[in-house]
């Protein structure tokens, strides 16, 4: 969907065209990886064929989506069993609209795992208190998204690195 771009060299000129944003962190696994990003000058405009691109994802991001898209608005928060609702709706959202089960499994088995790196708890966590329900200006059915954000992304179980 991003042709002829690089995903990633995508998200670094939509990043990099902001003059708020003046810095990326991230973590490459190769030099390779960094040096589009040293070798090209991403501040300028960017170009029709990239805004189209950037339409077109989220064109296909509603479709995909329907009427349970989150928008990551926070409004549900704070949840009684601090789960971490806007971020695994988030990851449910990469996962249906783009194919990225991979990366929301290894994001989701983070959540409880990682300390302060990945706060808040997994969506089987939830209750069904509808805490949440009222505050929701999209009106979206959380808790049963939730189950199915778990269903999704829950993968197998590992064994932490640390502690």
């Amino acid at each position: 969907m991003c042709a002829p771009h690089q995903p990633l060299d995508l998200t670094y000129r939509w990043l990099l065209h902001d003059p708020r944003i003046t810095t990326l962190s991230f973590g490459a696994a190769t030099a390779a990886e960094v040096t589009p990003v040293l070798t090209s000058d991403y501040t300028q405009p960017l170009s029709s064929a990239e805004i189209t691109i950037f339409e077109n994802l989220e064109t296909h991001l509603h479709q995909s989506l329907g009427p349970d898209k989150c928008s990551q608005c926070y409004a549900c928060l704070p949840c009684p069993e601090n789960i971490a609702i806007p971020e695994i709706l988030r990851l449910r959202n990469l996962a249906i609209a783009y194919d990225m089960t991979t990366y929301g499994e290894y994001r989701y088995g983070m959540l409880g795992n990682a300390g302060s790196w990945v706060p808040g708890a997994k969506g089987d966590r939830c209750t069904e208190c509808g805490d949440c329900l009222p505050r929701c200006p999209e009106k979206l059915p959380i808790p049963q998204l939730l189950e199915n954000a778990h269903q999704k992304l829950k993968g197998s179980p590992r064994r932490r690195l640390w502690g």
